[in-house]
């Protein structure tokens, strides 16, 4: 559930300078509750310490369900305590809850909640007609959520910082945009493959980006051109840790010896740096390019048209994690061109259009589907989701 209740207002100084601020309130409580993994093994041992179930997984299913006693079922059958499971409020279909939290005897739903506002502050400046600059501080947010496997904790919002300058103008027939900014996005949300080949999500540390864009666009009788152009360089700014609590950038923190619960765990372990600082943000390409050329004419009681269009966007990580970076690999630059002619009249019109012309194989996105991948005998199995091949239709 999300509330907000926001409000905007705008002062005319001069003519020519307007001063815009705006505020946004806004409360957000997200819930999470029930049962995720594997069901119990019809050939488990109720006195094994761990099921034959596949992977032969303890983070999730019924050894993460709660008891009575409020530990989980693995914890307490290591303990040597009562592992009657606790199933009196478990959503129906499933055979005990462990995606939730226990409190005063009963489990209550994961929970990721919280308050707070957003502003902007813009200001116009339009010294005649066909020109206008403006500067624009501006913040935003996404509410905090919960990961679905059991015992991982929520993640909390993330919110970005927006400084910007531009400009708007036209020159008869020239039309000339472009933008300079400089972001800062806090606590930013990422996720990636965990055990099991669950999703997790976690805040990471801050995010600086920096940018310029443009775009322009000229209009001649018959011949209409545009074109666009992005530079983007975004990076992490301090090291991203395996463990989202730990509150050093250096990843250095020592975890606590360990409860006598969980044994098969080390005594200490210092954490690890899953993402150096000065990392590039996945699916971010430093460079990205588009254009546009059209002609239209007069042809006997209707016009033609010939269009020709082109992309370019560089290469970009698919991952933030290093470890998901190094299974998936990279998304390579690529370059489509896409070409129209067509024929209108009256209430009719006709068009022959092929789009990536020469059948580039551009990736839109990989990623690791299994956890275990590459570690043997489970070879690493990188997905690949590619854009469309050369299309021609009429």
């Amino acid at each position: 559930r999300d509330y907000a209740v926001f409000g905007e207002a705008s002062f005319d100084i001069t003519p020519q300078i307007t001063l815009t601020g705006g505020g946004r309130y806004y409360k957000f409580d997200n819930t999470v509750f029930g049962f995720a993994g594997f069901g119990r093994n019809p050939a488990y041992d109720a006195g094994e310490d761990v099921p034959p179930n596949p992977f032969e997984s303890t983070k999730t299913g019924i050894p993460q369900c709660f008891t009575i006693g409020g530990l989980t079922f693995r914890d307490a059958l290591i303990a040597g305590l009562d592992t009657t499971l606790l199933t009196n409020n478990a959503l129906s279909g499933t055979p005990c809850t462990n995606v939730g939290r226990f409190e005063d005897g009963k489990i209550k739903p994961k929970q990721s909640k919280d308050t707070g506002y957003t502003y902007r502050f813009n200001a116009t400046w339009k010294p005649r007609d066909g020109l206008m600059f403006y500067a624009t501080r501006s913040t935003g947010y996404r509410p905090g959520g919960i990961n679905r496997q059991p015992g991982l904790a929520p993640y909390d919002a993330d919110f970005l910082i927006n400084n910007e300058i531009g400009w708007k103008t036209m020159f008869g027939r020239l039309r000339w945009n472009g933008a300079i900014y400089h972001q800062i996005w806090e606590k930013f949300q990422f996720s990636f493959l965990g055990e099991n080949s669950l999703t997790v999500v976690q805040n990471g540390r801050d995010a600086e980006v920096n940018g310029i864009e443009t775009d322009i666009g000229y209009t001649a009788g018959g011949l209409t051109l545009n074109a666009a152009a992005a530079f983007t360089d975004a990076k992490i700014t301090e090291n991203i840790c395996g463990v989202a609590a730990d509150p050093t950038p250096n990843c250095d923190l020592i975890l606590e010896p360990d409860d006598p619960t969980t044994p098969d765990v080390n005594e200490e372990e210092r954490d690890e740096i899953v993402a150096a600082k000065g990392t590039r943000l996945p699916v971010t390409p430093r460079f990205k390019i588009s254009a546009t050329a059209r002609y239209t004419w007069n042809v006997g009681p209707g016009r033609a048209h010939g269009q020709i269009g082109f992309v370019h966007q560089g290469g970009a990580r698919s991952s933030l994690p290093d470890f998901d970076q190094v299974v998936a690999g990279s998304l390579r630059s690529y370059t489509l061109v896409d070409l129209f002619a067509g024929y209108s009249w009256n209430k009719y019109n006709v068009e022959l259009f092929g789009t990536n012309i020469f059948d580039e194989r551009n990736q839109l996105s990989r990623f690791v589907v299994c956890a275990l991948c590459g570690v043997p005998p489970v070879p690493n199995q990188t997905k690949i989701v590619p854009g469309r091949p050369r299309t021609i239709g009429l």
